[in-house]
């Protein structure tokens, strides 16, 4: 039985201040490495800071500013979000 609360989504999908714990990324060697030695480790707890681009995370006591692109492949499982649903929502202006 699956549940929809252990689906892993991309960081990038998260508002600011969501809290989730790290699933799996999708990066080349070199990035995954360099994150890892920032903190990012295997079922590492982070928290967004700030949405956008740059995309900031905090995990532990630092802080890491990632590209959007970067943001969206990292898988996240959610775990707490400052809103009902914790998921930013795309703007809809212009059609």
């Amino acid at each position: 039985m699956t549940n929809d609360a252990t689906v892993a989504v991309p960081l990038s999908t998260l508002q600011t201040g969501a809290e989730a714990s790290l699933h799996r990324t999708e990066l080349d060697d070199d990035t995954r490495s360099l994150l890892r030695s920032l903190g990012l480790t295997d079922a590492s707890r982070l928290r967004v800071c700030k949405h956008g681009e740059p995309f900031i995370i905090q995990v532990r006591a630092t802080r890491i500013g990632v590209t959007g692109a970067v943001a969206g492949r990292i898988f996240v499982i959610a775990s707490g979000a400052p809103s009902s649903n914790g998921f930013h929502e795309p703007d809809r202006a212009g059609g």
